[in-house]
């Protein structure tokens, strides 16, 4: 299977949108993760890679949305491993991905391509399932993707794991910027590229919406409340529990 394939069925992503428009709980979850993209990046021209319906547009005015095939819902199509320039001779100021980086065979070439096509100072943006204490329960009781941290190990290339050739490994996140925390930073720093935050968030609000397979469980208040509380835990605390977490590489 080509690296740049596809590892999800297209034909859902009409299902997803309408998933998007009824469920408030959902649109006010990612509110707040676009808000994070948001904060962590600078500058007008950004590059969101593996953006699904796009919804990002109604959060980010500047935001650029691509996946890997070009659909209604995305302006272009590109690959994490191929990353295109806005317009000859530019460079992205910021690249951001959610779920994005678990689905990479090759992660390092993916850091390379972004590396490649940002301007100095620019940023990565990542948002990843988080192989917490808590995150191991979570997704194991309730999403059929892996997360095996043990796994993630130099170099760095992954075989394909699933049942039509597709790859995914939740544990991804903390196994390069936690586990293998050494080795990444110096495979990064060869790109002149290094980690500049790490955050862990999201224990119930995320889970509660109801995502993009399940009912909505709470009233959208109820879910606005525990974000509230959720974003004044200190991470110590979320180190522990938190089901996402969010990593910012910057280019020197």
């Amino acid at each position: 299977m080509n690296k740049a394939e596809l590892t999800y069925d297209l034909s859902l992503l009409d299902q997803s949108a309408a998933t998007w428009r009824k469920s408030s709980g959902l649109r006010l979850v990612y509110r707040s993760l676009y808000e994070e993209v948001a904060r962590n990046c600078a500058g007008e021209r950004l590059l969101e890679l593996g953006a699904g319906i796009g919804a990002s547009r109604e959060f980010l005015p500047n935001v650029m949305t691509t996946d890997l095939q070009k659909t209604k819902y995305v302006d272009r199509a590109m690959s994490a491993y191929a990353i295109e320039a806005p317009e000859a001779g530019e460079a992205w100021d910021a690249i951001f991905a959610i779920d994005l980086l678990h689905h990479l065979r090759e992660p390092f070439s993916f850091f390379t391509s972004a590396a490649d096509n940002l301007k100095p100072g620019g940023r990565i943006v990542l948002i990843e399932p988080a192989a917490t204490a808590y995150g191991r329960l979570f997704y194991r009781s309730f999403h059929h993707e892996p997360m095996v941290v043990e796994a993630v190990q130099p170099p760095f290339v992954f075989e394909p794991n699933g049942e039509n050739g597709e790859f995914a490994n939740m544990g991804m996140g903390v196994g390069l910027f936690e586990k293998e925390r050494v080795v990444t930073t110096s495979l990064l720093a060869q790109l002149g590229l290094s980690v500049s935050y790490l955050a862990y968030r999201d224990v119930m609000a995320y889970p509660l919406s109801g995502g993009y397979s399940k009912p909505q469980l709470l009233p959208t208040g109820v879910l606005q409340f525990f974000l509230r509380v959720e974003s004044s835990m200190p991470q110590c605390l979320m180190r522990w529990l938190g089901l996402r977490m969010i990593v910012v590489i910057e280019k020197k």
